[in-house]
């Protein structure tokens, strides 16, 4: 709500331990949610520098790459975005575990919807809720960050359809 929200905007790298990379990208995305695109694209730029700074130290590491293409995305550096997130996809691939693994593929699909490639999004999506792992049918329903897809009839379906059941 709007109230969290302004907590986490005056928060500084120190509640995120230090890590400017995961402190930038939470702010940008925030602010991309509130409508201020200026302050989103600054932060998504910090996040840029903060995250191609960790990749000197760990270039194998899945995670950055990916919020690196999510980074990239949101400046519409849409073809480095792409880039980015297959990069870390395909390093999380050989190191996939029911957690990690569909969590790089949310990320790869956000950021095919944030480059407007919307069937790639969609072919990443559709196959996740099928998975065990928190996105489901309502969840697209509710979450702004789905937005763009909304309207286009894959996603719509996938949306409105039953929550696949997994018994412990």
């Amino acid at each position: 709500d709007d109230t969290e929200q302004r907590r986490l905007l005056a928060l500084g790298p120190d509640a995120f331990d230090g890590d400017r990379m995961s402190w930038a990208w939470s702010l940008a995305q925030t602010h991309a949610l509130r409508g201020d695109a200026a302050r989103a694209r600054a932060y998504a730029e910090s996040t840029l520098v903060a995250v191609d700074e960790q990749l000197r130290g760990a270039p194998d590491d899945p995670q950055r790459h990916l919020v690196r293409g999510l980074a990239l995305a949101a400046l519409g550096r849409n073809a480095d975005a792409i880039a980015a997130g297959t990069r870390g996809f395909a390093l999380q691939r050989q190191r996939w575990t029911a957690t990690n693994g569909p969590y790089a593929q949310h990320q790869l699909a956000r950021i095919y919807m944030m480059a407007g490639e919307r069937a790639k999004a969609m072919d990443l999506l559709e196959p996740l809720l099928a998975m065990p792992y928190f996105l489901s049918p309502a969840w697209l329903r509710i979450d702004p960050t789905f937005a763009p897809l909304k309207g286009e009839a894959r996603f719509e379906r996938l949306a409105a359809s039953t929550p696949v059941v997994f018994a412990p």
